[in-house]
């Protein structure tokens, strides 16, 4: 998949780029070569060289230490930043570029902005509706996805993801933990979203048709159909379309009010899916 979907991203961009893979300590040498081999030879950051360099960089920060330690989502949003300069360019391994495209990267120097990310089609945030209440000093950006995003490394505040990360009333959903981490330090430096209509997250059961979108990502619940795109991403040799130019837009804020509306569709969700409503339904139908 990263061979697929990495690739497609060094393809399509007419900007020139060149990849920094941050192995979580499962790579194999044959692994390893398979990914030189694909991707025009990567650097590969190895596992052993990140856990000496993050001991220093959170020398001060023990909860930040142990949600390394336990969480595998926290070497993203920890080990990219201590290897990049002023600023981060992240692409998860899970997003399809389907058409030549520019100006991705470019965003935040173009606008001034602080943090870019994709827009999502739900709010995938560790908190919940009365912590924005409870706690006003908590800020979100609304419906963001961290899997395709730049940040300016200067606003990567490790004092407020030590508060953060040390709460337990903010870990209902581990998995969320890492992309409310960027959301939240996002909202201090300035957060923008790339244009929907050319990166997004497609919906279930969606198929391609006449695709215009620049990238698709996806993710877990979505994987499923990344085969029936794979094809628009090779395209036919050579590429004669031109460029994207690609867009974005200031990030809205996300209120407590948006995140208990995200929360009620999770549990009608739910609630429909129970064995009983399920036969209901049926009988109704």
């Amino acid at each position: 998949m990263a061979i697929l979907c990495l690739g497609s991203l060094l393809r399509h961009s007419a900007d020139a780029l060149t990849l920094r893979l941050h192995d979580d300590g499962t790579l194999t040498g044959e692994d390893r070569e398979r990914l030189a081999a694909g991707l025009r030879l990567p650097e590969i950051v190895s596992r052993s060289e990140a856990d000496e360099r993050a001991a220093e960089f959170l020398a001060r920060y023990p909860a930040l230490r142990e949600f390394r330690r336990n969480n595998v989502m926290a070497l993203k949003l920890i080990d990219t930043v201590m290897y990049a300069g002023e600023e981060l360019a992240y692409c998860d391994s899970d997003i399809l570029f389907l058409r030549p495209f520019t100006g991705l990267y470019r965003q935040l120097r173009e606008t001034g902005a602080g943090a870019l990310f994709m827009k999502d089609w739900q709010n995938a945030f560790s908190l919940r509706s009365w912590h924005l209440l409870r706690y006003p000093e908590l800020r979100l950006p609304l419906r963001t996805n961290a899997g395709l995003m730049a940040f300016r490394t200067a606003g990567f505040d490790l004092d407020l993801l030590e508060w953060y990360v040390a709460r337990p009333e903010f870990q209902f959903s581990p998995v969320w933990m890492e992309q409310t981490a960027w959301a939240l330090l996002a909202m201090r430096v300035g957060c923008r979203v790339l244009d929907p209509g050319q990166a997004a997250i497609p919906r279930p059961g969606e198929t391609p048709r006449g695709e215009r979108r620049v990238a698709l990502h996806f993710t877990s619940t979505v994987r499923s159909l990344l085969p029936l795109w794979a094809p628009l991403a090779r395209g036919a040799e050579p590429e004669t379309r031109p460029p994207v130019v690609i867009r974005s837009f200031p990030a809205r804020r996300c209120r407590a009010f948006h995140l208990a509306a995200t929360e009620s569709r999770r549990v009608l969700k739910r609630a429909l899916w129970r064995p009983g409503i399920q036969r209901i339904l049926a009988r109704a139908g």
